[in-house]
């Protein structure tokens, strides 16, 4: 019962805590200010205890996945009213925060019985490379401006290529950085960070630095994902904007429907290369399901109210 109110009690009194801050607040860029340095400090603590090889990597990898699950704890109504109501990634980031503080309690398992398991790991290793390359990015207005302006002028420069007056503004700061895309001298959409592909780079650089397999199988499968994926985000962009201005559907279907079926059917494809060239991450996804099995304090608590 204790661990139970100790790992899942935490996150549920961050959820109030981070109400209440965000409530004191009330401004976007101040709060992101202000919770920012949790973030970086739990990634910061995932790093070294992914580094570390002795026993106290393990409490420290628990006090990270904690930390980090308190991070997550204060943003659901800055996720919900900074992008104007949308509940989805609020109920996932909830869902998400007692995860992490699962994953945390394994930690500390480990840390008690000095096991390793080698999927914790992979998961630690994963998240801190594939969290600071996006969030360095995401908290830093220059460098995500810059790469949202860069990824910009190429999608603009690709529908050029077929004879159509496209090219991309100035960089925006506000909320959030965004470059304006100008077909035939007017506004046609805006790009913003999600728009480069840059999530999902990061997700595969992070899976692949942190996987212990064949080092030439691991630069093949880099190679067949992140450029991959970085040019197909750029023939999306292109693709909205062709739907949208000479064939006349809207911004939601072109976005929202055929570009987000899209590059879903590229993911999938694309893991599936990977997964077949690289078992280990099928192997370690496989272990983490299967956590439960060690059958700790708060799985033995649940299994006796059976």
């Amino acid at each position: 019962m204790k661990h139970a109110l100790f790992f899942f009690g935490i996150p549920t009194a961050s959820f109030i805590l981070g109400h209440f801050l965000f409530v004191s607040i009330n401004n976007f860029g101040e709060y992101n200010v202000v919770t920012s340095p949790f973030l970086f400090a739990s990634l910061i603590l995932l790093g070294v205890g992914y580094y570390l090889k002795d026993e106290r990597s393990h409490f420290i990898l628990s006090s990270a996945w904690m930390l980090f699950a308190f991070y997550w704890a204060l943003q659901p109504e800055y996720l919900y009213y900074k992008e104007e109501g949308d509940i989805v990634n609020a109920v996932f980031d909830i869902v998400g925060v007692y995860f992490l503080a699962y994953i945390s309690y394994h930690e500390y398992l480990s840390y008690k019985r000095n096991e390793e398991l080698g999927s914790l790991r992979w998961l630690a290793g994963s998240s801190f490379f594939a969290g600071m390359i996006y969030f360095i990015f995401q908290k830093i207005s220059f460098l995500g401006g810059w790469l949202i302006h860069t990824v910009a002028e190429q999608s603009a420069w690709l529908l050029s290529l077929f004879g159509y007056d496209v090219r991309a503004g100035n960089i925006i700061y506000g909320i959030y950085p965004h470059v304006p895309v100008y077909f035939n001298n007017h506004e046609s959409v805006q790009l913003i960070l999600a728009c480069t592909g840059l999530q999902s780079m990061a997700v595969f650089i992070g899976i692949l630095l942190a996987l212990k397999a064949d080092r030439n199988k691991k630069i093949k499968a880099f190679l067949i994902s992140v450029p991959v994926i970085y040019i197909l985000n750029l023939i999306r962009n292109a693709g909205v904007i062709y739907g949208m201005e000479e064939m006349g559907f809207s911004f939601y279907f072109m976005h929202n429907v055929i570009g987000k079926i899209g590059s879903l059917v590229a993911l999938i494809v694309i893991a599936y290369f990977i997964f077949d060239m690289l078992p280990e991450i099928y192997d370690n996804i496989m272990e983490l399901i299967s956590l439960y099995k060690r059958n700790g304090p708060i799985e033995r608590m649940f299994m006796r109210r059976r």
